[in-house]
């Protein structure tokens, strides 16, 4: 089969004498469908993108880049491992201000699942929480699973519940 490239070059009489209309139409077809997907998998305003920015920002301990992701809203809830319970979006800037101080750890993240309910999103997330060990390796101090729920405000997901549930040594 030709490629691309080639099929410029051919005669428009030539491609319909041997069927080649009809393949290139499926071609171009096949083609907005690649690009149409694309876009929606990179749109910025996308649940995705904005978990993966929201994951990628702990990592990188980016305080602006993470609370771009979360409620402009006063009200965030976050539950920690240990069962605490912070209620507002400050709170959640300050112990993250604390933490990403922190040198010592990384999360390696895989996102389990992700749906949308209308303005609702929830992903289910599992992280391994690690720390850095004198020899540069990491440990693993804790798997958790996540469960952050985003809301739209003004047309974009913003994460509005965050909370973190250890699994058991022995669950692993």
């Amino acid at each position: 089969m030709p490629s691309a490239v080639e099929v410029k070059a051919v005669d428009t009489a030539t491609v319909r004498g041997e069927g080649g209309m009809r393949i290139l139409q499926l071609i171009a077809v096949g083609f907005c469908l690649m690009l149409s997907t694309l876009a929606i998998a990179a749109r910025p305003d996308s649940l995705r993108t904005v978990l993966d920015t929201h994951l990628a920002a702990i990592n990188a301990r980016d305080l602006d880049a993470l609370l771009s992701t979360v409620t402009t809203g006063e009200k965030l809830t976050l539950i920690l491992p240990n069962g605490k319970v912070l209620r507002t979006r400050e709170e959640y800037r300050k112990l993250h201000v604390e933490w990403f101080g922190e040198s010592d750890w990384r999360m390696q993240f895989d996102v389990d699942s992700l749906q949308e309910f209308g303005d609702v999103g929830v992903a289910l997330v599992k992280y391994r929480s690690q720390s850095k060990q004198a020899d540069g390796s990491y440990e693993t101090k804790r798997e958790a699973w996540l469960s952050l729920t985003f809301a739209k405000e003004k047309g974009r997901w913003h994460l509005v519940y965050d909370q973190n549930t250890v699994i058991p040594a022995a669950a692993n």
